[in-house]
């Protein structure tokens, strides 16, 4: 079992100076960014995805992901310069209980 990353080019670096050697620094378009996210979630050695605010653009995209799979995890983390934005797991626990987004 893998761990992955798709991030900016400083969470990568971070990652893989750190050992992990599955890191995948996030497109700049949504197209591209959304082929790297599901290659990356198809793959059956991963079992944790850990991504940053880079995937902003595709969020929709991963909560649905989130909400329908349970392999691999997914784990957001912040980036350097931007900090927590809405986190992508308060959606899905607003969803969940019905509380207004």
């Amino acid at each position: 079992m893998e761990v992955a990353v798709l991030g900016n080019k400083s969470t990568v670096l971070g990652f893989r100076l750190a050992g992990i050697k599955n890191c995948v620094e996030a497109a700049n378009n949504i197209v591209d960014l959304t082929r790297q996210f599901k290659e990356l979630t198809a793959d059956e050695n991963i079992c944790l995805l850990i991504i940053d605010n880079s995937c902003e653009p595709i969020r929709d995209e991963i909560i649905r992901f989130i909400e329908f799979h349970n392999k691999p995890a997914i784990v957001e983390i912040p980036c350097r310069r931007k900090g927590f934005e809405k986190s992508i797991f308060e959606t899905i626990i607003k969803r969940a209980t019905g509380a207004k987004q």
